[in-house]
């Protein structure tokens, strides 16, 4: 790949936007003038398919590279594209455009009226009588913890070293918003954990999980020490890559996964008096 060589103190700054986009370019001994200083425009409308949606699109002419963030995490690099937002709220979206003529940079504010609209796709989440019907017990080699349903609520207890798990599978579609959340309590463990996991990895018989933990308690990470009752886990939650996430996902692409909760103990650590339990177990979709 071959670039001109253009003699302009305008090209420095455009060198430091463009380091990591391009490699492996060799200049040409020739010359040739830069073209006039560009003014960043763009334009920030909502999806006809989501008010949740903010389509944005170049404007400025000339433009060949590009560079949108905003403050909810959203990135591109596209010459138009996308960003979404789950909780409603005013964002800022900042772009800067690069032509031949050097780089510019504006923003634009977007309001968000409402939060992303869901419904439950989870079936027994609500842990009464019948839910053992939705859920598959996971043997996962060793001693394993004692699991059942009652009261309202998934039991997870142990007297010693255990680990075992329960899982369901669900469909998920590319792109959408996906929201786990549910209600923990215990009366403090020890060296133990309690982890929700949400992989595309299915689950087998005899082996341990440990694909995407999006969520958990763990004693080691420094949560579930002492006694907890009716804390939001994806709040609560102290480990696993849903940290700070408030529980809101989205995946790169459709298909099946599952949504495993596993928990047990090592050493002579336990779950604790009466173990843990999760109940109002929720996971779910952008309508």
């Amino acid at each position: 790949m071959n670039f001109l060589y253009i003699k302009h103190t305008r090209i420095i700054a455009m060198a430091a936007l463009l380091a990591g986009t391009v490699a492996a370019c060799t200049p040409e001994s020739s010359e040739k003038e830069l073209g006039p200083l560009p003014t960043a425009s763009f334009t920030a409308e909502p999806s006809a398919s989501s008010a949740n949606r903010i389509v944005v699109t170049n404007t400025t002419p000339g433009g060949f590279l590009f560079d949108w963030k905003d403050d909810n995490g959203n990135v591109s690099k596209l010459e138009k594209d996308t960003l979404a937002y789950f909780w409603a709220g005013e964002y800022l979206i900042r772009y800067t455009v690069i032509t031949s003529g050097g780089y510019d940079t504006t923003s634009k504010k977007v309001t968000i009226a409402e939060d992303v609209k869901l419904q439950d796709i989870l079936k027994g989440g609500d842990m009464e009588a019948g839910s053992e019907q939705f859920w598959t017990l996971l043997n996962t080699g060793g001693a394993q913890t004692t699991i059942k349903i009652e009261d309202g609520k998934l039991n997870f207890s142990n007297t010693s070293k255990s680990n075992g798990a329960i899982y369901q599978a669900v469909n998920v579609i590319a792109g959408k918003f996906y929201s786990f959340n549910a209600i923990v309590s215990g009366e403090g463990a020890t060296d133990s954990w309690f982890e929700v996991y949400i992989g595309t990895a299915a689950p087998e018989t005899g082996k341990d999980y440990s694909d995407n933990k999006f969520i958990a308690l763990s004693t080691s990470a420094g949560c579930a020490k002492v006694p907890f009752a009716g804390k939001p886990l994806e709040i609560y939650g102290c480990d696993g890559a849903g940290v700070n996430k408030k529980g809101i996902m989205r995946f790169k692409k459709s298909g099946k996964i599952y949504l495993v909760i596993k928990a047990g103990s090592s050493g002579t650590g336990t779950l604790g008096t009466g173990g843990i339990s999760i109940d109002n177990v929720r996971f779910q979709e952008e309508i």
